[in-house]
């Protein structure tokens, strides 16, 4: 449920970096989406744990960026109730964002599977895609079974590592394909957290393909 506690600003704040994904000024902001994070808004969002905030440049201006804990936030924000007293364009986009959770609910989506930068989910060569399901069916011990990247990533020591995040992220864009955070983050090791791929707010480890 949504935090009864947030602001309507803060919720905005949170929706506004969800949607521009990476780290924003509140330039960046003001140019791409006409808001801004004030004071008492940034200190609240940044006490919960949902955002962190930097000072940066010669002028000293404000850098936000959302935590792992603020994508779930995000997350829930999307299936929530219209706050009180929203204005009638608020009102609009809750009512959309409702339709978007409920649909990404039904097609078993993360938010981790929709906000990722244009340039991560640029279509790939398809032989790379064909490598991949090639390489994950020798690793797998059975259909649907988590692969960890670590071991995935040795196959494709001749392909650069952009590349096959890019095709990794366009292969998990189709139904059965699941990119997955280690559930025990205390059993990864060193070379598991180098092969973490970074999406969507959170660190996935594993990828898995169910049989067709």
């Amino acid at each position: 449920m949504a935090d009864p506690h947030l602001t309507l600003p803060e919720r905005s704040a949170l929706l506004a970096l969800m949607t521009l994904i990476r780290e924003a000024s509140n330039a960046n902001l003001a140019d791409e989406l006409g808001i801004k994070i004030k004071k008492e808004e940034r200190e609240h969002l940044v006490e919960l744990g949902y955002i962190k905030a930097w000072q940066t440049g010669r002028y000293r201006a404000w850098v936000h960026e959302l935590t792992d804990e603020g994508w779930r936030r995000c997350g829930d924000e999307l299936g929530s109730p219209t706050p009180k007293g929203a204005p009638k364009a608020t009102r609009l986009q809750y009512a959309l964002t409702r339709r978007f959770a409920a649909f990404m609910a039904r097609s078993d989506l993360r938010i981790a599977d929709i906000f990722v930068l244009d340039d991560e989910s640029s279509a790939p060569a398809v032989d790379i895609t064909d490598r991949i399901r090639a390489a994950y069916t020798e690793l797998a011990t059975a259909p649907g079974a988590g692969v960890s990247l670590t071991r995935l990533r040795r196959a494709f020591a001749d392909v650069a590592r952009s590349d096959l995040d890019a095709a990794l992220l366009q292969l998990a864009l189709e139904p059965k394909v699941r990119l997955n955070p280690e559930f025990n983050q205390k059993t990864l090791t060193p070379a598991d957290r180098a092969a973490a791929l970074r999406t969507g707010g959170e660190d996935v480890h594993l990828l898995s393909i169910e049989q067709s």
